[in-house]
């Protein structure tokens, strides 16, 4: 479809808006490069947080507080946060890009595209950050957590740090069904992969962006099962990992993206289970 202009009105678009930064483009790559010449380079150890969304009315404002108090009180001085919106059909977009007017918030608005792991990766490639934190939006990740993540990452001088509800100190606050299926699941996961990782779906971790970005993904991913493929792509490329305990909180408000639903668990436990066994028996 074609508006007057003559534009495809269904074609993938992208907005930037971080201060007085304002770009759009038609590809992530073309954002990129707007950003690169209008937004100075980061420092060493520039920290980049990447949070997608999708209708979190609800939470994402405070959750961009709670972030910057929480670095700032941790004195890492230099950081951003991506918020990477695909096309909310609540106050989302506008939440967002009234944070962005600081400089420390960059709104990152999607059109005709929707997917957690493509909004997630597309938060990457356009981060100014040597280091990246990639996060949900639904208050389920405490942002308290995040300067321990990248104090393990520069100070062990690691790879990769991954928050896991199954250390000691780790936990999951949530109904019954939900934990007892989180439990069962990252249990057969954790025996039919055979690494040492104790949380497979966590989808809450700091990493090197260069080392993120030079992964080759091959699965799409459709919920959380993206994180299988992370953890597993980085462990075979031979990451130095190290885990941080945390408890998970099962969201407060909005539209939960994986519904308490036995309907819902059952389509999780399929995606999360084709995923396991391709990636460890297929070549």
């Amino acid at each position: 479809m074609s508006n007057a202009t003559g534009k495809d009105t269904n074609a993938a678009r992208y907005a930037y808006k971080s201060g007085k930064v304002n770009i759009e483009a038609g590809s992530v790559a073309e954002l990129r490069q707007g950003i690169s010449r209008v937004a100075a380079v980061a420092n060493k150890h520039f920290v980049s947080v990447v949070v997608p969304t999708y209708n979190e009315e609800g939470n994402v404002g405070r959750l961009i507080g709670a972030l910057s108090l929480s670095l700032e009180s941790a004195g890492i001085n230099y950081f951003e946060i991506i918020v990477v919106d695909d096309d909310s059909r609540d106050e989302t977009p506008s939440i967002i890009d009234k944070s962005a007017a600081s400089g420390r918030v960059a709104a990152v608005h999607r059109y005709n595209i929707r997917g957690i792991f493509s909004a997630i990766m597309d938060g990457v490639k356009v981060a100014r950050g040597d280091l990246v934190v990639i996060m949900d939006a639904d208050a389920s990740h405490p942002p308290s957590k995040v300067p321990e993540l990248i104090k393990n990452l520069v100070d062990k001088n690691l790879d990769m740090v991954s928050a896991s509800r199954f250390m000691a100190g780790g936990g999951i606050e949530a109904p019954f069904l939900r934990k007892a299926a989180t439990v069962l699941f990252n249990s057969v996961i954790r025996f039919v992969m055979g690494h040492g990782i104790t949380d497979w779906t966590g989808g809450f971790h700091a990493i090197r962006r260069a080392k993120l970005l030079a992964l080759d993904f091959r699965y799409p991913s459709k919920w959380g099962e993206f994180d299988l493929e992370l953890l597993y792509r980085a462990m075979n490329a031979g990451f130095s990992i190290s885990e941080v305990p945390f408890v998970y909180n099962f969201r407060e408000e909005g539209k939960s993206k994986s519904a308490e639903r036995l309907g819902f668990l059952f389509g999780y436990a399929w995606l999360y289970g084709k995923r396991m066994l391709q990636l460890r028996f297929s070549k």
